[in-house]
């Protein structure tokens, strides 16, 4: 049973090789999260080489997610702000800022890397900054667009040190009709390295027809070059910062003592010298026992001091020494696939030294990215706590009470909820001329993000009322909680309902009570209470011969998720898996209010044909199917080729028998039809609307509607091509 949290900020490459070391031998009794906002985070070692076409953007980023699922480390997708020390909590916002949480902890980490530090006048204006590394890689697939024709653009790199001379390198390989040019301070590029080193790598610049400016201190960026100190100007067209760094702005907001550039000052042992429950490596840290350069050479070799160190204070024993030794392997690549490395005064160059980075930084990659079967958890010892049924399995009072006063709350004269007046029910009055529309939903848990999980279980719930053209009035929850300490719960009961009470504020829907238990894992159950005009109920069954079939949602979160489960998933997929769930179909609903659709479904547990077979009368005289054109069928990013890998949600061998019965003909691909049977979670509505209300609907979602067949008179309920 877990009692502690330990969070990770941040997925540095000291973050994800502890994440690796204590899923592999975990600390008993603590829980691991981990908080980011990228899905997938680059590896420095390797950008050089994707910035040359070396490497795909996937082989040179650590897929975090998948990383997590297979270390069963919850991992929670945002951005953190700032941290409260002294109540022990991480404010982090999600959804692209628009929402924010709070996440507890009783140890923290930090390893956020930094940012370009842009004092220099004009350089935030003017100049791209490499750092943070994960959006200079996002940045230069839109450079790679604007510049492809561009013979006459002049590219700037601005710091010769490794990244640097690696970086315009790279570029001048991947892009050479372009001018480049390299600005630094000193009078050789490389300070610090053997002089033979440094006359290689100068050889190699010069021989890519890169100009260099030595003793160019610059002193102003503009929008057309740089200025320095000493007067001269140098045109260019792109500036790319690549000297100096700086911390994260909220770091020095916190109450954590951090250095004039606003990094956190670590002892020997990592931890903050001002907050000991707090600990702090890679370029975030400045280690005062030891200060090191901010590459990512030392944040990998910091990774073993801060997992033992971790594990000294969570255990209450002494910690360990960060000693990092001076004499190690330096390799810089050279653009093309060859490589200049030192060590202990030894200096060699060519391919060979290419080939040896590759295999290095490929080899610390798969341990990362494939670092093998998915952990399993470890099973409850038998001196576990006992933990009872029935009415002993609720959760505590003192536990929910705070919880509950801190929810978002839709407020609406109609509803009376069984919350803050702890009322046995909730009450509500339907108004006069309409009737009740009622559905209950719920699952397990599939993502330990229980924000994000909570808010799409009630999309999910809300979706069958939207499906009948209803407007969501109440909802009721049920809640069950994985067996950890009660602290632990509490935390975790305020993530979840605030995922749900968001999602439910958002809807306007009021959350009019519900029960909370704890058991052996996290699930959810929402009843959906509505109301609806009884004379313009929707109805599932009552296409129309000519009806064009509009899906509103792709296809393929049952296979994401199957995978995901076995941490096989790739960072797309789940990205666009979870974007999709997260996107309720209220506004779907409304702009079909005025289209009189001839019938509506929700796509869900059955599937797209699943679902679409229970639009067709059988106790209609005319016979009507379906025409559907699977190349017109949206699908998830990555789904297709995880269908085609043979991941299956557990449902799927249940739906098959759907196909014979309904006497399905097809001529498309096997697994485009598997897919069309592929259980979905919070899925988009099936709408079978008039050929003109379908055109205004399509124009109407900008994007988010397709028509992917026709309903037809025919003896085959449905037919795929």
């Amino acid at each position: 049973m877990y009692e502690k949290d330990l969070v990770f900020i941040g997925g540095g490459h000291t973050h994800a090789l502890a994440i690796r070391a204590l899923a592999m031998r975990p600390i008993d009794g603590v829980r691991l999260t981990l908080i980011s906002e990228q899905t997938l985070t680059p590896y420095s070692g390797m950008l050089p080489g994707f910035v040359a076409g070396h490497y795909s953007y996937e082989q040179a980023h650590i897929d975090l997610n998948r990383l997590c699922q297979w270390g069963n480390v919850r991992w929670i997708k945002g951005r953190v702000v700032n941290i409260d020390v002294n109540s022990r909590t991480a404010h982090v916002e999600v959804e692209n800022g628009s929402r924010k949480i709070d996440v507890s902890y009783d140890i923290v980490s930090l390893d956020i890397g930094s940012t370009p530090d842009k004092s220099v006048n004009g350089a935030e204006r003017f100049a791209v900054g490499v750092k943070p590394v994960s959006q200079f890689a996002s940045t230069w697939n839109g450079l790679l667009e604007t510049s492809a024709d561009d013979s006459q653009s002049r590219w700037g790199v601005i710091g010769a040190g490794a990244g640097g001379v690696e970086l315009v390198l790279a570029m001048a390989h991947r892009l050479n009709h372009l001018q480049y040019h390299l600005v630094y301070p000193g009078a050789h590029v490389l300070p610090g390295y053997p002089a033979r080193l440094v006359s290689i790598a100068e050889d190699k610049l010069r021989a890519s027809g890169i100009v260099l400016h030595p003793d160019f201190r610059v002193a102003e960026v503009t929008a057309t070059g740089l200025k320095s100190t000493g007067n001269k100007t140098l045109e260019l067209d792109q500036s790319i910062w690549c000297t100096g760094a700086s911390s994260a702005e909220w770091l020095r907001q916190t109450d954590v003592k951090t250095s004039a550039k606003g990094f956190v000052e670590v002892d020997e042992y990592l931890r903050s010298v001002s907050h000991p429950q707090v600990f702090a490596t890679g370029d975030c840290a400045d280690m005062l026992h030891d200060p090191r350069p901010k590459a990512g050479v030392y944040a990998v070799r910091q990774a073993p001091f801060l997992v033992d160190n971790l594990r000294a204070a969570l255990s209450n024993r002494n910690g360990r020494k960060v000693t990092l030794q001076n004499d190690f392997l330096s390799l810089v690549s050279l653009g093309d696939k060859s490589a200049v490395g030192c060590r202990s005064g030894f200096v060699g160059s060519g391919r060979w030294v290419w080939r040896l980075k590759d295999h290095i930084d490929t080899r610390f990659m798969k341990r990362l990215n494939a670092p093998g079967e998915k952990m399993q958890m470890v099973a409850a010892s038998d001196d576990a706590p006992m933990h009872c049924a029935g009415c002993g399995s609720k959760l505590g009072p003192e536990l929910l009470a705070g919880n509950l006063s801190q929810l978002a709350q839709h407020q609406q004269p109609s509803v009376t909820p069984a919350l803050g007046n702890a009322e046995d029910a909730s009450l509500w009055q339907v108004p006069a001329g309409k009737v009740a529309v009622q559905s209950i939903d719920g699952f397990r848990s599939f993502s330990n993000d229980l924000w994000r999980f909570g808010k799409i279980c009630v999309n999910h719930a809300l979706s069958d009322l939207y499906a009948m053209g209803a407007k969501p009035v109440c909802a009721q929850v049920w809640i069950n909680l994985a067996f950890s300490h009660p602290r632990l719960q509490k935390r975790d009961h305020l993530l979840l309902m605030s995922g749900i009470a968001d999602a439910l504020q958002e809807q306007q829907t009021t959350l009019a009570g519900g029960h909370s238990t704890e058991g052996m894992e996290n699930h959810v159950a929402v009843v959906a209470n509505g109301t609806i005009d009884p004379q313009h109920v929707w109805r599932k069954n009552t296409a129309r011969e000519g009806d064009m079939l509009v899906l509103t949602k792709p296809l393929g979160t049952g296979v994401v998720l199957a995978a995901d489960m076995q941490a096989r998933a790739p960072a797309i997929a789940v990205e666009s898996a979870f974007a999709s769930m997260m996107r309720s179909n209220r506004d779907v609903a409304h702009l079909l209010d005025n289209l009189n659709p001839s019938a509506v479904t929700d796509v869900t547990g059955f599937g797209l044909l699943g679902h679409l077979l229970e639009m067709f009368n059988p106790d209609e005289k005319q016979l009507l199917g379906a025409v559907i054109q699977s190349a017109d069928v949206p699908v998830l990013d990555g789904a297709l080729a995880l269908a085609a890998h043979g991941f299956r949600s557990s449902l799927h061998p249940q739906l098959q028998p759907l196909t014979l019965q309904a006497r399905i003909e097809s001529t498309a691909d096997a697994t485009m039809v598997d897919l069309m049977l592929d259980p979905q979670t919070s899925g988009g509505l099936l709408v079978a609307l008039s050929r003109e209300s379908a055109s205004h609907f399509i124009n109407a979602m900008e994007g988010h509607a397709v028509v992917i067949g026709e309903v037809i008179n025919s003896s085959s309920a449905v037919t795929i091509h």
